[in-house]
């Protein structure tokens, strides 16, 4: 539990959670409870992802405030509440009383107001989190304050805090006010300066701050705008009292009355009569059992014995359940204390027992972990283990989270967490989340096979976790040498540039930033102006790029761009990741983090290592063979995911062209445009490229034109001629929104699915994202799992056959290996045996083998 106070919106939430939620929810008797079933959703997610100490609620008395004593027209506009929300309004204070929760309103203010003054009162004493749908608490964001802005319904929300602010608006949470002031707020009748609107509000605040300093500058500013400005200035200095949010209402608080018990008996009493079966998900939370007030001595009783481990303790056939407690950092842990636990006994291994230890449990059914890969990066004996990792299962049943802790996992597979969440004795923690684990194994494999991803978890998942677990520990090496050349040339030509644009400018300036580098170009310089944003113009790469074709100057500064952000990404930064204990960079392979099942990197993420620009392939260079190895061989899946909709389109004319082994490209662009295969320019095979690839991400026309550089109706012409020769694209695509409009996710050809909850939204946007998530989704995740297929059968075939060389990294859709010369053939031969033969489809995998001294002679 985290010292931290979570203050809650409930009129806004309560609102958006009536909306989000059809009216026809309803307890037995009839009541409507669409809006306390939502609101106790959203408090769930709260209590599992910010797991507070203190929590507060509060709500708007009723509809006269010190804001309508000032003008009476405020909130005038708002429809009344409609009548199925009413009665939920009593009936929430009633289920927050059941669960503990303070509630606070005062009448004649607002709950903003509460809201306010209770951060205000403790953000010095602890961390503040303010939940609400009302942008206007954006004011109330500080280094101690954080904003959560519901986004999406009441479960998705955006992280606001002043830099968010800023990112977002270009304005520090203080301006908040003066924005409401200058715009005003159509829901809350809050008038402003006619005419006025965010775009122009946000304008003049970047100009002059605030709204007294606008206003004693007011003569500066020409035309309508400042007559607009002038006119209503009484109107505005009112708006901004209406806009502002109090934080000194007479509450009555301490932080003591906002961690009250649970009343167990009451809560069973209250959810049963509304006939909301949430029970198991709030029992699930550490925190419910803490408030429940059990006496500590009662709660020592509970607690699980901790024997020692010793040779006699058979885990054969048993679900067992394993716990280290690690130190050191990824690849390479040490193990600190061991615990196993099986039929509800649980067990300390000490270090001279790990072997021992290890063997036993390898005649288990299962051993449950929440980490398998860690594990194996750790000095305990854990490979051949039969792990079932529970962190992989959570992960292919909700694969859009970014984390998965065990109280997640006690509501995903509606299990109570068994231990004390303030437990400080490791051993005992051990010993409670084995058994814990334990629990959920027979749930999650029901859980896994009722969604269809068991077979998945078994032979793809987890499987795959000690290749990972493998390459991590092998890391790669680089020559230092030559790192420290290229970075000098590059840092040389960065200078070179520098001082070419600066003479050309007549003047030096901050070149990384947009405001100055804007001001040469367009008003200085008077260079065609692009897009002007809410800070000024718009100097982002597209834009660049157009008048580079022009301007020398503007070429040189792309160029400067794109090396000063290969050197301070990677020159600067990689250097210093190499590990003492190897000489090498050992990258983190992230298994739970993309919604599509590709694989991710990170610290440092040698995926998004430029490969096509020449400093790229320099960086590329860098790295090497280590000692005793020869040459890398990478092998490169050939547009595997165009073979993957052939494949899943069944459309005859892509199959056809891939049996034929032709250039895809080049005989797209003859079917589309009707013209020989050999008469197709290098232009026409670039725009079919283009399409073939923008098909699979549902590219509309708008996104091609501008892709392509051509007019929309030409691009809007291209797509539907090229549906019109592929027809059976064009069903599969079609058919594929539709499955998700009836199930609500979308599926790849291995069973692999995404929740796609916007899929029947009424906001175009919301709705438009996710139809073309559910057309992309079953091709690029089906790609995933190819790559995952081959990864685990080159680990096999390479392990078994007991060659020295190695696979190192996956990027995208290529395996490196790390090659001694005597097994160059073999491998290169086995990597493209393996890689086109792991899976059949209608058209053939194709790998591209190359070898090379380096990374970037591979390609």
């Amino acid at each position: 539990m985290k010292k931290k106070l979570v203050i809650i919106d409930g009129s806004s939430l309560l609102y958006r959670a009536f909306f989000a939620l059809p009216p026809t929810m309803t307890s037995p008797d009839g009541t409507p409870t669409n809006a306390i079933y939502g609101f106790l959703r959203m408090l769930l997610g709260l209590y599992r992802d910010l797991d507070p100490e203190y929590m507060a609620v509060t709500f708007d008395k009723d509809r006269h405030t010190f804001r309508t004593d000032m003008f009476a027209d405020y909130k005038a506009t708002r429809k009344p509440a409609p009548p199925e929300l009413i009665p939920q309004f009593d009936l929430i204070l009633d289920v927050l009383s059941v669960l503990g929760v303070a509630v606070y309103s005062i009448p004649g203010y607002e709950g903003d107001d509460i809201l306010g003054t209770l951060s205000a009162r403790y953000e010095k004493e602890l961390p503040v989190d303010i939940v609400t749908g009302d942008r206007d608490a954006l004011q109330l964001s500080s280094s101690r304050t954080t904003v959560l802005l519901t986004q999406k319904g009441i479960t998705h929300m955006a992280v606001m805090t002043p830099e968010a602010v800023y990112e977002k608006y270009h304005i520090t949470p203080s301006q908040v006010i003066d924005m409401k002031a200058l715009m005003g707020d159509t829901a809350d009748n809050i008038p402003g300066v006619p005419g006025i609107g965010e775009k122009t509000a946000l304008g003049l605040l970047t100009e002059y701050k605030d709204l007294d300093n606008l206003y004693a500058h007011v003569d500066e500013i020409k035309g309508a705008r400042g007559k607009k400005l002038t006119a209503h200035k009484d109107m505005a200095y009112l708006s901004y009292k209406l806009a502002t949010i109090k934080r000194d209402v007479p509450v009555d608080a301490s932080l003591e009355d906002m961690k009250q018990p649970v009343h167990v008996a009451e809560m069973k009493e209250l959810f049963g009569k509304l006939g909301i079966n949430l029970l198991k998900e709030f029992a699930a939370l550490p925190r419910f059992q803490e408030l429940s007030q059990v006496k500590k001595e009662e709660s020592e009783e509970v607690l699980p014995p901790v024997e020692i481990w010793n040779p006699a303790v058979s885990f054969k056939g048993k679900t067992a359940a394993l716990w280290v407690h690690l130190s050191g950092r990824a690849p390479f842990f040490k193990a600190e204390e061991v615990v196993a636990a099986a039929d509800g006994h649980a067990w300390l291994v000490e270090a001279d027992h790990f072997g021992p230890a290890a063997k036993a449990l390898k005649e288990a059914e299962a051993v449950v972990v929440e980490d398998s890969k860690s594990l194996l990066e750790s000095d305990f004996p854990a490979e051949d283990l039969p792990f079932f990792d529970m962190s992989l299962a959570a992960y292919l049943l909700d694969p859009t989270r970014v984390t998965y802790p065990l109280s997640y996992m006690a509501g995903l597979f509606e299990k109570p967490v068994i231990y004390p969440d303030d437990l400080d004795d490791m051993k005992e923690k051990g010993c409670c989340i084995t058994l814990f684990l334990a629990s959920l194994y027979e749930d999650a494999k029901k859980k896994l096979e009722k969604n269809g991803v068991l077979s998945l978890f078994r032979k793809v998942e987890q499987p795959l976790v000690p290749v990972l677990a493998a390459m991590e520990k092998a890391g790669i090496a680089t020559d230092q040498e030559k790192w420290k050349t290229v970075k000098e040339e590059m840092e040389k030509e960065e200078r070179l540039l520098m001082k070419d644009i600066f003479t050309e400018a007549g003047e030096s300036f901050n070149l990384n930033s947009p405001k100055q580098l804007g001001h040469i170009l367009f008003e200085k310089m008077g260079m065609p102006a692009g897009k002007k944003t809410k800070t000024g113009y718009s100097t982002a790469a597209d834009v660049l790029e157009e008048l580079a074709l022009s301007y020398p100057m503007v070429k040189n500064i792309l160029r400067y761009r794109s090396l000063a952000k290969l050197v301070s990404t990677y020159l600067e930064v990689l250097p210093q990741l190499i590990r003492p204990e190897t000489g090498r960079i050992h990258t983190s392979f992230n298994q739970t983090v993309t919604a599509t099942g590709r694989l991710s990197s990170s610290d440092p993420n040698l995926q998004n290592i430029p490969v096509r620009t020449e400093e790229g392939k320099k960086i590329r260079s860098l790295f090497v063979p280590g000692k005793g190895y020869d040459c890398f061989i990478s092998s490169d899946y050939s547009q595997v995911e165009l073979r993957v909709l052939a494949h899943m389109s069944g459309d005859e004319s892509l199959i056809k062209a891939f049996l034929n082994r032709e250039d895809i490209h080049r005989r797209t662009a003859a079917e589309v445009l009707g013209i020989p295969f050999e008469e197709v320019t290098p232009e026409q095979r670039s725009h079919a490229k283009a399409v073939n690839f923008g098909i699979i991400y549902g590219i509309s026309d708008f996104g091609l034109a501008r892709q392509l550089g051509i007019p929309r109706k030409q691009a809007a012409s291209y797509i539907e001629a090229y549906f019109k020769r592929y027809p059976s694209i064009h069903d599969f695509m079609h058919s594929m929104v539709e499955k998700a409009k009836e199930t609500g996710r979308a599926v790849t050809l291995f069973g692999r699915y995404r929740e796609l909850p916007d899929i029947n939204s009424k906001n175009f946007n919301r709705r438009s994202f996710a139809e073309r998530t559910a057309m992309n989704t079953p091709i690029q995740g089906t790609a995933a799992d190819i790559m995952k297929m081959a990864m685990i059968e080159v680990y096999k075939k390479m392990k078994a056959g007991g060659y020295k060389s190695r696979v190192l990294l996956q990027v995208h859709d290529e395996l490196v290996a790390e090659v001694v010369k005597e097994e160059k053939e073999e491998i290169a031969a086995l990597l493209k045996e393996t890689m086109e033969s792991v899976v059949k489809l209608k058209v053939p995998l194709v790998a591209d083998v190359n070898e090379g001294k380096n990374w970037a002679e591979t390609k």
